[in-house]
């Protein structure tokens, strides 16, 4: 094989350290640079990414801590109405019972009265019916008539002790 032969080992090794600089100087001044400034960009797009993504979630956190402290606020506000409604329905309850008492105690009132007037109509008509009954059934019993003002009187005693 010729590049083992030691005759062609000069002229080898001299085109080897000519390629070796030619490719160490194409390297060095083309193609790292322009890694190096391809690594750099998307190293700077990835930071500007992050940041952007941490300001979205600083933002985000805000927003959600903002919603939080308006819905315990509305809730607060919605308990707070609720027990003025409750209030209120319990004042007008009230009212609307006091209201009711007062109708069924005058209409017991009326009612009482009525049944006074109907209870002395029938006390009336009781004693009226007593009296009868006493006299025709005194007048079976005795041979004779007794007076009328006697039995009377005795339905009266008798009314007015039981």
């Amino acid at each position: 094989m010729p590049q083992f032969e030691p005759t062609w080992f000069a002229s080898q090794i001299f085109w080897l350290i000519i390629v070796f600089f030619v490719f160490y100087r194409l390297l060095k001044t083309m193609i790292i640079p322009n890694v190096a400034g391809v690594l750099a960009d998307r190293d700077a797009r990835i930071q500007g990414d992050l940041d952007l993504a941490q300001k979205r979630r600083d933002e985000l956190e805000a927003m959600r801590t903002a919603y939080e402290a308006d819905l315990a606020k509305a809730r607060a506000d919605a308990q707070a109405e609720l027990g003025a409604a409750q209030a209120r329905m319990a004042a007008q309850q009230a009212a609307a019972l006091e209201e009711v008492s007062k109708e069924l105690a005058a209409q017991a009132g009326k009612a009482e009265e009525r049944i006074s007037a109907e209870k002395a109509i029938a006390l009336a008509d009781l004693r009226s019916v007593a009296v009868d009954v006493a006299a025709a059934a005194s007048g079976r019993l005795t041979s004779g008539s007794v007076d009328r003002a006697q039995i009377e009187a005795a339905v009266d005693e008798s009314m007015e002790a039981g």
